[in-house]
């Protein structure tokens, strides 16, 4: 199947938010998948728990999946829409309980001998009846959704440089993933790097594996431990992915080989074109437009940030040299044996170029009148009565 590009817009937004699952730890689809599954999780407690459509899509699926339903409690103010969900659930499964109650019979040995024989069964109990019919979990259809168009974009970017490095530098696609990436991707031009990609990365993996297991011998063991500490945890997110993304809700594992949408019937086509698909396109639109201009923001305010501790360190390398100056011409007055630059009113000093009220240089009290020359009987010396005269 040759992989047919994806909406330009949606493949942009979709561009950015794995620039930034680049960044965490893991697979970054897994991390997609779990980023997602609480945006969805979050947007449905607050605004779709009493839309009657959501309720009958929960009430065929059961409720959630084990992974989907344990992240509602670190959902803020899930508590109220949980409660509202299931109380609705368990009164249906109550229902089928107690119909199971009522047709809870042993079978007898000669029953039981007849069906063997005959290989005819007794129909189930109603409520194992009606627990088969159950659908998939809702979240986890939108989680093979979601991977799918992740893996798209990946094998549409990965030969950019750009996005290539920064996909470089993460910790590249689990086992599983890769294995959807090529089913749906089989005849992409790009998967042969996407391939080597992970070739490259998984053999540094096997030998930091072989390094941790050769310093657990005794006779390396004083040796320091870096990176390879850490590869017995990654490799099972190699193998196995993300815990709970492949849990029992997704028997067939990750979306393998995904059929193109067949087109609309005219009727539905005509319903679905027109207004509503150009009011989907300007959507699409601006979500790309909103997701740059957020990018862009974020690299301004960086940016506005670095200028500003690059302005401090400046203004304090400024202020230490106006310190450094000071203290050197004060230390030059004093060995010239003249008043510091750096007094402002009239005073006396010592040899130490320190000001002094009990005497001058030597012991001897000198008086200055604020221009460095002697001023005996002036506004700032002595007044006729030996004290200390003041400005009028």
């Amino acid at each position: 199947m040759i992989l047919r590009s994806a909406d330009p817009s949606s493949k942009f937004i979709t561009y950015f938010q794995l620039l930034d699952a680049f960044q965490e730890p893991g697979c970054p689809v897994c991390t997609r998948l779990e980023q997602a599954a609480l945006k969805a999780l979050d947007g449905l407690m607050y605004e779709q728990v009493n839309d009657p459509a959501t309720r009958d899509r929960l009430l065929e699926s059961h409720g959630f999946c084990n992974w989907h339903a344990w992240m509602l409690p670190s959902i803020r103010n899930s508590a109220l829409g949980v409660a509202l969900i299931y109380r609705h659930l368990l009164q249906e499964t109550l229902e089928h309980l107690q119909a199971a109650t009522r047709a809870a019979r042993p079978r007898g040995r000669w029953q039981r001998l007849r069906e063997r024989l005959t290989g005819s069964h007794q129909e189930p109990s109603p409520i194992l009846a009606w627990r088969s019919k159950k659908s998939r979990c809702y979240m986890c259809s939108f989680a093979r959704r979601s991977e799918r168009d992740d893996l798209r974009t990946i094998l549409e970017f990965i030969g950019e440089a750009e996005f290539g490095a920064a996909f470089a530098r993460s910790a590249g696609l689990c086992l599983p993933h890769l294995y959807a990436a090529m089913a749906i991707g089989r005849d992409h031009p790009n998967l042969a790097t996407l391939l080597a990609n992970h070739e490259r990365r998984w053999q540094d993996l096997q030998w930091e594996l072989e390094e941790f297991a050769r310093k657990f011998d005794y006779r390396y063991a004083d040796e320091a431990r870096g990176r390879e500490s850490s590869s017995w945890h990654r490799v099972l997110d190699v193998f196995v992915g993300r815990a709970g993304v492949f849990g029992p809700e997704r028997e067939a594992g990750p979306v393998t080989q995904v059929a193109e949408s067949a087109p609309p019937a005219p009727a539905e086509a005509g319903r679905c074109g027109g207004a509503d698909a150009d009011q989907g396109t300007e959507i699409e639109s601006l979500r790309f437009e909103n997701e740059k201009l957020h990018r862009r923001i974020e690299t301004l305010l960086a940016q506005q940030a670095e200028d500003r501790r690059v302005r401090l360190a400046l203004e304090f390398q400024v202020l230490k040299l106006t310190a450094d100056l000071k203290a050197m011409a004060v230390d030059l007055a004093v060995m010239r044996g003249e008043p510091s630059p750096t007094d402002s009113t009239p005073g006396t000093i010592v040899s130490d170029g320190q000001p002094s009220p009990e005497g001058g240089v030597d012991g001897e009290r000198v008086d200055w009148n604020g221009h460095g020359d002697p001023d005996p009987r002036g506004q700032h010396g002595l007044g006729g009565d030996g004290n200390l005269g003041r400005p009028d």
